[in-house]
């Protein structure tokens, strides 16, 4: 197998353990999570979550400290767009829309042997309408 296959093979798998810290860093404030990597024709949310009456969408980016750019930087207007999207598609198929609705950041950098990483929550990191 070459370079260039194992590389997205590593960084899904450590985008899979960024999303699985976020997880357990929002149960351990409190949060309900109510799904993870939902889809819809708009893309996908990496995890939604109850904050008391709160309906919120968080957006996991995780980057090895050898990234050129924070990983919340790679959040762009159109990326914010899609999410207000799909967070209107889950809002009218699941019936939660009396809840007020959030949208959050959490960045994880990995040190580039691994040994350690740096969680940063974003609560309201973008607005919508």
């Amino acid at each position: 197998m070459s370079d260039k296959q194992k590389q997205p093979d590593k960084r899904k798998r450590l985008g899979k353990r960024g999303e699985d810290a976020a997880c357990d860093y929002l149960a351990r404030r409190g949060f309900e999570i109510l799904d993870r990597n939902w889809k819809c024709g708009y893309g996908e949310a990496d995890i939604i979550a109850l904050d008391r009456e709160t309906l919120v969408f968080c957006e996991v980016k995780t980057r090895q400290t050898t990234a050129d750019v924070l990983p919340e930087e790679s959040i762009t207007r159109k990326k914010q767009e899609r999410y207000g999207k799909i967070a209107s598609v889950y809002r009218s198929r699941i019936a939660v829309r009396h809840r007020s609705l959030r949208f959050d950041v959490i960045t994880i950098q990995v040190d580039a042997k691994e040994k350690g990483a740096r969680l940063r929550y974003l609560p309201g990191a973008f607005m919508m309408g």
